[in-house]
């Protein structure tokens, strides 16, 4: 027993642990995106779903044989060893992200990943086969320990303490180790007396469709939550593996108190219910409320919904006999999920509108054996949907028409939602480009102002003063500006004839918007161009000719997805790079305005690193302006002293401790406001 024990424990352990091992190892490839996330999400529940299935499929085997054909496939799963992703697969640009990222992990990672899926289902059969009187949802118990255990150690023990590529080394010995006590239990079986099958009246009769099809269902929507909220919250603060990792530890700790008989329908249901109006209310008002409020928000809605969800699943588990069964059919409702929201989401809806349709159907949902086999929605139900009916129109609805906006055009894609509207309420019309709740630029519509820069790039803004008070710039001569992120193109407003300024933009339809929705671009009397993919990646590749290097006087970085912070384009080696690619006398401007995230703290840390001189610049709000905060460095302190300033900017140095994050360290709860 105590070998089914470890073997449940240690595969558990590696299948969660590597899922944000590889994530966070492919994110800096993807720019960021908190979609890596939920597009590995849906990976690894397709291969939860494949692996359940050889389990299931392959249960009509005799145990020894079994044994003998599991152990083989596990031997050739070492030759994926180590799991460290190819550079052949890192995008060039043109690629469709979801597509490559599901082909990346399923050659890095894919085999070992698909028989640690299968282990749970596996040890739970064969410890039911060959000893009957043992209780298999013992193992299961065990199986989510591990799971909990591999989800707290990635973020606070392994990703502080041990590079990327050193993580992949550990994980694959402890795998090999693994594979190693599998064989040693597959000896035990092969060299053991044969086991006899439960018999078919022990068994219980098999479920029926109806039985299977709430099994679905029910996976279905707790994983649907599990995705849409980890959705909400990275997008809204970062794509980081402990934002990550706390929607699916709450989402794990339901399945091991569920399964521990822990549920109580009276008391769940209608703290679930009220998690639909705390729900709406946070969606609302999300953008004024402090971190600690939004993810509490988010996680507590979360746990009573999959508390439901899996509460109901764990009244209906079968007897040990139909065990496969049910896992097969619970990772099938998970899979569908992760279809539903990393791929099809996307592509038919324009906003996050999956998020509310998991609790909506499961306030829908009673209990057939409660009704007398009727499925009927109770008074107490119509009114909890009219009351969240109302919430919706409150927090959604309403807001809209009293904006006095006009929606002009929106976009979704996997880096989020985008959406252009004119707001005719303000003194001076003006039409604002959003992702999701962030703005990410703003134009007059008066034909006679559209070149006037706005929003956080007005003047006296950090970036004003690093592109026309460079020295250059002040010298009557032109200037090269690199520019990490497009937005609405409003940086090109400085453009002046003789400057070229060049943009790097991840985005395709940000780059669409800012060309037919706005005017920056095609107005500035500078020359423009728009290099697409991730800004880092073609740096890098633009960097690897000589030629190119010390090409820039001035460099932008201001690419955020959402609030969302792009960790990779802000480490040690990302502005060693950006160094790389400026003139001696140059001057790089960083975007740090954030709610959650003194990422100001960072750039100091790094450039003091590199032996840059730094300061910070505050742009109050203004009639055309949104207070912004940036950092400004240079290499040549010549620029600081020549510097004047408006009356509407202040500048300080960053006097909070400095932070340097790598590429292998980063620390987004060390620099949390």
């Amino acid at each position: 027993m105590r070998l089914y024990i470890g073997l449940a424990f240690l595969s558990a352990f590696l299948l969660f642990l590597v899922q944000p091992l590889i994530a966070r190892a492919i994110l800096p490839w993807f720019g960021g995106a908190p979609a890596v996330w939920t597009t590995a999400m849906l990976f690894f529940q397709v291969g939860l779903l494949l692996g359940y299935g050889y389990a299931h499929a392959s249960g009509r085997l005799s145990l020894r044989r079994h044994a003998v054909l599991h152990l083989a496939l596990l031997v050739l799963t070492l030759l994926a060893l180590p799991i460290i992703p190819s550079d052949g697969w890192k995008p060039t640009g043109a690629e469709t992200p979801v597509w490559r990222i599901l082909g990346l992990l399923a050659a890095t990672i894919g085999m070992p990943y698909l028989l640690l899926a299968t282990s749970a289902p596996l040890l739970q059969d064969w410890l039911g086969r060959t000893r009957p009187d043992a209780t298999p949802y013992r193992l299961y118990a065990w199986s989510n320990a591990g799971s909990l255990i591999a989800l707290a150690a990635y973020p606070f023990l392994l990703e502080p303490l041990l590079a990327v590529d050193s993580q992949a080394w550990a994980w694959s010995a402890a795998y090999a180790a693994f594979v190693a006590g599998w064989a040693w239990l597959a000896l035990r079986l092969v060299r053991g007396p044969g086991a006899p099958r439960e018999s078919a009246g022990a068994a219980g009769p098999p479920p029926t469709l109806g039985e299977q099809g709430l099994w679905f269902g029910l996976s279905a929507c707790g994983a649907g939550l599990l995705l849409a909220i980890t959705n909400l919250l990275t997008l809204d603060v970062a794509a980081a593996p402990f934002l990550w990792l706390a929607p699916l530890a709450a989402y794990l700790a339901t399945f091991i108190l569920s399964f521990a008989g822990r549920y109580r329908r009276l008391i769940w249901r209608p703290v679930f219910t009220a998690g639909l109006g705390l729900m709406a209310v946070q969606v609302r008002l999300g953008a004024s409320m402090p971190l600690w409020a939004q993810a509490g928000a988010a996680l507590l809605t979360l746990f009573a919904g999959c508390m439901v969800c899996h509460g109901e699943l764990a009244l209906r588990a079968p007897p040990a006999a139909h065990l496969t069964r049910f896992y097969l059919v619970m990772a099938a409702g998970g899979a569908a999920a992760g279809i539903a929201v990393g791929l099809v989401a996307p592509a038919v809806l324009r906003d996050f509108w999956e998020l509310p349709l998991p609790y909506v159907l499961l306030l829908l949902y009673r209990d057939r054996r409660a009704s007398g086999g009727a499925v009927r929605v109770t008074p107490l139900s119509w009114a909890a949907l009219v009351a969240i009916l109302w919430l919706g129109i409150t927090a959604f609805v309403l807001p809209v028409l009293r904006r006095g906006t006009t929606t002009v055009a929106s976009a979704r894609n996997f880096y989020g939602v985008l959406r252009v509207a004119d707001d005719v309420r303000l003194p001076s019309a003006m039409r604002r480009l959003r992702h999701g709740r962030i703005v990410h630029g703003t134009q007059f519509l008066d034909p006679a102002r559209q070149g006037e820069p706005t929003a956080y790039y007005a003047h006296g803004s950090g970036v004003d003063l690093a592109i026309r008070q460079h020295l250059r710039r002040k010298a009557g001569l032109g200037i090269n500006v690199a520019a990490v992120g497009l937005g609405a193109g409003t940086i090109a407003a400085y453009g002046l004839p003789g400057d070229s300024m060049r943009f790097y933009e991840i985005n395709p339809d940000v780059v669409d918007f800012a060309h037919r929705h706005f005017s920056y671009l095609r107005r500035s009397p500078a020359v423009t161009d728009v290099v697409l993919g991730d800004a880092r990646l073609s740096l890098e590749r633009e960097m690897d000719n000589p030629a190119n290097r010390g090409r820039y006087d001035v460099m932008v970085v201001d690419a955020f997805s959402g609030d969302a912070v792009p960790v990779h384009l802000l480490t040690l080696e990302a502005m060693t790079l950006y160094w790389t690619a400026l003139r001696p006398d140059g001057v790089l401007a960083l975007h740090v305005s954030n709610r959650h995230l003194d990422l100001s703290r960072v750039v100091y840390g790094t450039s003091r690193q590199l032996g840059r001189t730094v300061i910070r610049v505050r742009r109050g709000e203004g009639a055309a302006a949104i207070s912004s905060t940036w950092v400004l460095v240079a290499g040549d302190t010549r620029f600081f002293h020549a510097l004047t300033l408006p009356q509407s900017t202040g500048t300080d140095l960053p006097l909070e401790a400095p932070v340097v994050w790598t590429d292998r360290y980063s620390n987004l709860l060390g620099v949390l406001q």
